[in-house]
């Protein structure tokens, strides 16, 4: 009997020790197959939650759900741009396998890190010119992802502000005259306004003080409108711009959806939700062919023209059914 015993006791003893060994293997290999997905962030406002959004949705239809088979490591510098390159190398060190960013300095800073670690970025504006990549067919080995390329949607752009507002007779550009970028995105907008024999009052400035200045005492005619050109000077400042423009009953068009929700009367710019979810595509085919060459640079192609129409109706601007029709979002 004391032999039976014993001899059950070394039968379970054996079972336990396979099971446990069992555990383990089914532990290391769900680790094993965890994917590693680094989010590096300049900040995280609208743009970039709805980014995000896009990108998570689309992984999850492929399969990949975090906290099940995906592990996302997300870094967000809340605006300090010093904190950017400190957050990409924490990112390397967690050993992702692909890191997804938004906008020139998170990206700059994560290909100042790794040259091996694919990264996928979205970006509003022309990648080639922020010296992100040489063309789009000529990349940087670990670097892709999906441009807006909104500039060249200028003369778009102003065509909307003018259906906005049919009185349309002066345009008012605010940009740091210091910034060589401005100054040509500038030249891009006298050429488009100039097409429509529209006039264009430039307002260059060097600091928040003097923009403040020279918003608070600019003259306009009736029929005057804020144009928005891609300037960090300016945006930096939005909500004294908006504010201001209210006060002056100044319409205003800007170029992404985030400004119209903040105060701007319109906005017309590419879909970061759409943006999002092409880079989300992108790094689900990285992550399932990690040894295949990355997938080629894309261009944005949906592009959302956005409302404030509690703006418009404060500062007194009636738009026709026709333009709110058009409009891909009322804000209301």
């Amino acid at each position: 009997m004391v032999k039976l015993i014993s001899l059950w006791k070394s039968v379970l003893q054996a079972i336990a020790l396979l099971l446990f060994m069992g555990a383990g293997a089914v532990s290391q290999g769900q680790s094993q197959t965890h994917a590693r997905l680094g989010v590096l962030l300049p900040e995280l406002g609208r743009p970039q939650s709805q980014s995000l959004k896009g990108l998570t949705d689309v992984l999850k239809s492929l399969g990949y759900i975090e906290r099940k088979n995906l592990v996302i490591e997300t870094r967000n510098a809340k605006g300090d741009r010093g904190a950017l390159p400190r957050a990409a190398d924490d990112l390397v060190a967690r050993k992702v396998d692909v890191i997804f960013t938004t906008g020139t300095r998170a990206t700059t800073a994560a290909a100042g890190v790794s040259d091996e670690i694919p990264i996928v970025f979205v970006h509003p504006g022309d990648p080639i010119a922020a010296g992100l990549v040489k063309s789009m067919t000529e990349l940087q080995r670990n670097l892709t992802g999906v441009a807006g390329f909104a500039v060249e949607k200028t003369e778009k752009r102003l065509a909307l502000l003018k259906e906005l507002i049919p009185a349309l007779r002066e345009l008012h550009i605010l940009f740091d005259s210091n910034n060589s970028f401005s100054r040509d995105n500038v030249a891009l907008a006298q050429a488009a306004a100039k097409k429509i024999s529209l006039p264009v009052v430039e307002h260059g400035v060097k600091s928040a003080d003097e923009l403040k200045t020279t918003l608070t005492s600019m003259r306009t005619v009736s029929g005057a409108a804020l144009f928005h050109i891609p300037d960090d000077l300016v945006e930096g400042e939005a909500e004294f711009v908006f504010t201001t423009a209210r006060q002056k009953k100044l319409p205003s068009m800007f170029n992404d959806e985030s400004w119209a929700i903040q105060g701007a009367t319109a906005a017309y710019g590419p879909s970061n939700l759409d943006m999002g979810r092409r880079a989300g595509a992108m790094i689900g085919r990285i992550l399932k062919n990690p040894k295949n060459p990355l997938p080629p640079l894309e261009r944005a192609d949906k592009f959302d023209f956005i409302i404030n129409y509690r703006t418009a109706t404060f500062i007194g601007l009636q738009v026709s059914p026709a333009v709110l029709k058009r409009a891909d979002k009322i804000i209301r």
